[in-house]
């Protein structure tokens, strides 16, 4: 499979991907149909938020659902480790940043990670004030790399660099 053919089904797997969990997002899993309405950076980063293990032995304060993804991802046992310090508040949303990667969290509340080359690229692109927007789900493994899908595009780790796709 050549690289170009390879990009593509990864940008159709994203694609379909991204708008399967953007469709599904609202949903609290509930069954009511009833959606709480979005808090604001503010609330998530500050007042909705649990202490977790910080640098030099310290106590940081992240967002709850940040918190609880991390938890889920082994803590800092895990792949993300260490909190590195209290959550950025961006675009209606947050980002907190780990020894070996960030969480995203969006502005429906919706927790996801982005690491590695793939996270180098999202920052150089303005993360979530950028033109790529929020992720719409965690990095999957495609052929030859892994990619993440956002908002507004794609970013594929292929072949030792970092594709960004834009429509």
């Amino acid at each position: 499979m050549d690289r170009m053919t390879r990009v593509l089904a990864a940008l159709a797997l994203a694609t379909t991907l991204g708008v399967g969990l953007t469709a599904c997002s609202g949903d609290d899993g509930g069954g009511s149909g009833d959606t709480a309405a979005p808090m604001t950076a503010e609330e998530m980063t500050t007042t909705n938020s649990a202490p977790v293990p910080g640098p030099a032995e310290s106590t940081v304060h992240i967002p709850v659902a940040v918190a609880d993804r991390w938890e889920e991802l082994g803590g800092q046992q895990g792949d993300l480790g260490r909190v590195t310090g209290p959550a950025t508040a961006v675009e209606g949303g947050s980002v907190t940043d780990f020894e070996g990667g960030s969480i995203v969290l969006t502005p429906a509340g919706r927790a996801f990670v982005v690491q590695g080359e793939i996270l180098a690229a999202y920052d150089e692109a303005g993360g979530p004030a950028g033109e790529l927007g929020f992720p719409v789900s965690d990095e999957t493994t495609t052929d030859g790399g892994w990619i993440s899908a956002f908002e507004h595009g794609t970013i594929a780790f292929l072949d030792g660099r970092p594709v960004v796709e834009v429509p």
